[in-house]
C-alpha cells in the first residue's frame, strides 16, 4: 500500500480549533486529524521492509525514523549488541540530521550562517555513509559499511568553522528580544541522557524532569510501561507519564526539554545553555544551542572515528545483517523535534504483528494546545491573535513545513466553536 501524504494533508496549511465553553473560556488545539498513524501499514510486513516504509513516509525526519526503528530491531537480534564503532557511525548520521534540520531555522537571523551549516550537515551525512535524502547507514546489529576516509576528512576539515558559525547563530538569537513562553509549570520535560547523566540526543536512557528537578530515569525497555496514550491510536493520542497520571503526567519533548533536563557536556554549548536557562528559554535559541553542542561533539567524534578505523578490519562491519528473532522491543532517538519511539512486536518468521510509533508531534500536542490556548486567551485582535498562534506553533514545532514559514505566512485556518 502506498500513501501520498499530499493527498491527506496540505503541508502548507494548519488548522487551529478554538472551542469556547459556556463560561466564555477558550480552549485551543492544533488539528492533527489529517496526520495518519502508519502502524497499521506495518503489520504483516517483514521488519526490514516495515522500517523502510516508515523512513520514506516521513520526508522531513527520515534519519530519526531510520535510527529509532533500527534500535528496536537491534534489540531483537541474537545478542542485541551493537559495536562501539558502529554506534559512532550512527551517531555521526544522527548529528548530521539534527544540524541539517535546525540550520533551516537560522536563516531568519543569519542567512549566511544557516546556509553554511546546511552545507556542512551534508558533509556529515555523507561521512556517515548516507549521501542521499533517505538514510542507508544502519542495519540490524551494525552499519552497512565503514565511512570513506576522504569523507571523514572533509568533516574534520570543516567542523571547527561550523562550530564558530553555530556559536554566532546562538549569539544572534540571544540578542533577539523575546518574551518567555508561558506554559503550565506542571509540564514535564522528557529527553535522552548518556551513561553519565548528561543530555544526549543519541543517549541510551530516558530522563523525566520538572522545572529542572529529576522525576525519574529509565531504560528503553520500560518505555511502554512509563509512557501511555490516553487515546491509543489517535493522531493526537495525548501521551502521559504513567506514574503521575493523565493530567499531572503531561510532558513535552524537543530542544527545550533537551536543555532543561541537565547540563550539556561540551564547553561552548554548556556556557550558552547556562545563559538560556536564565533567560526566556525559547525553542528558537534552544535549537541553536543544541546544534552547537552536537557540532562540538562531532569534532571529538570524527577524530576518534578516524583513529579507530585505522586500527579496524573493514570486513568486520559489512557482514550479513543479524537475523531478527521473535519478541517485542522499543527503539528511541532524540531527534530535531524530540523523542521518536518505535515499538515492534515480531513473530518467529520476522514478521511484525504489532507496531506503535509515537512521534514528537504527537507527544507535543498537549503542550502546543496549552500554548495555543494561552495565545487565544490573551490576544483579542485578529492580527495579534494570528501572530501569537504562529509563535506557539513555531515553539512546539509540529513536523509540518508550516513550522518554518515566515511570520504571517503560515496559512492558518482558525475555527472558533461556540459563543464568542
Amino acid at each position: 500500500m502506498k500513501i501520498n501524504i499530499g493527498e491527506i494533508i496540505d503541508p502548507t496549511e494548519g488548522r487551529v480549533v478554538v472551542e469556547v465553553d459556556e463560561s466564555g473560556k477558550r480552549h485551543a488545539r492544533f488539528d492533527l486529524t489529517g496526520l495518519p498513524r502508519v502502524e497499521g501499514l506495518l503489520v504483516g510486513k517483514g521488519a526490514g521492509e516495515a522500517l523502510k516504509m516508515t523512513e520514506h513516509l516521513c520526508g522531513i525526519c527520515p534519519v530519526a525514523h531510520h535510527l529509532a526503528g533500527m534500535r528496536a530491531l537491534d534489540a531483537l537480534t541474537s545478542d542485541g549488541a551493537v559495536s562501539d564503532l558502529a554506534e559512532m557511525v550512527r551517531r555521526l548520521l544522527h548529528y548530521g540530521s539534527i544540524v541539517e534540520t535546525h540550520s533551516l531555522r537560522f536563516v531568519s537571523v543569519d542567512r549566511e550562517a544557516g546556509i553554511a551549516l546546511k552545507k556542512f550537515s551534508k558533509l556529515m551525512l555523507v561521512g556517515a555513509g548516507s549521501p542521499g535524502h533517505f538514510p542507508v547507514t544502519a542495519r540490524p546489529g551494525g552499519v552497512t559499511s565503514w565511512p570513506a576516509a576522504t569523507d571523514l576528512q572533509a568533516v574534520v576539515d570543516g567542523v571547527s568553522a561550523a562550530i564558530d558559525t553555530a556559536e554566532r547563530v546562538v549569539a544572534a538569537f540571544g540578542e533577539t528580544k523575546k518574551h518567555a513562553p508561558i506554559v503550565s509549570p506542571q509540564i514535564l520535560d522528557v529527553a535522552l541522557i548518556d551513561a553519565k547523566g548528561n543530555p544526549d540526543v543519541f543517549g541510551t536512557r530516558m530522563r523525566v524532569s520538572r522545572n529542572g528537578e529529576v522525576v525519574e530515569e529509565f531504560g528503553f525497555s520500560e518505555w511502554n510501561e512509563k509512557i501511555a496514550e490516553e487515546i491509543p491510536g489517535s493522531p493526537a493520542p495525548r501521551p502521559y507519564f504513567v506514574p503521575l497520571g493523565q493530567e499531572a503526567g503531561r510532558y513535552r519533548v524537543g530542544p527545550v526539554s533537551q536543555l532543561s533536563i541537565g547540563s550539556l557536556s561540551t564547553v561552548r554549548a554548556k556556557t550558552a545553555q547556562a545563559r538560556w536557562l536564565k533567560g526566556a528559554r525559547d525553542a528558537a535559541e534552544a535549537r541553536a544551542i543544541v546544534t552547537l553542542h552536537v557540532l562540538e561533539r562531532t569534532s571529538q567524534l570524527v577524530s576518534e572515528l578516524q583513529q579507530r578505523l585505522v586500527e579496524t578490519d573493514a570486513e568486520t562491519v559489512v557482514a550479513s545483517p543479524e537475523p531478527i528473532h521473535a519478541g517485542t522491543a522499543t527503539g528511541l532517538v532524540d531527534g530535531p523535534r524530540g523523542i521518536l519511539a518505535h515499538t515492534y512486536e515480531v513473530d518467529d518468521s520476522g514478521t511484525i504483528t504489532r507496531s506503535i510509533i509515537l512521534t514528537p508531534t504527537a507527544q507535543n500536542e498537549p503542550w502546543l494546545a496549552d500554548l495555543l490556548t494561552r495565545a487565544a486567551e490573551t490576544e483579542t485582535t485578529p492580527d495579534g491573535r494570528e501572530a501569537a498562534l504562529e509563535d506557539s506553533i513555531r515553539e512546539a514545532d509540529p513536523c509540518l513545513p508550516i513550522s518554518s514559514a515566515p511570520p504571517g505566512q503560515m496559512g492558518l485556518k482558525l475555527d472558533i466553536i461556540g459563543a464568542e
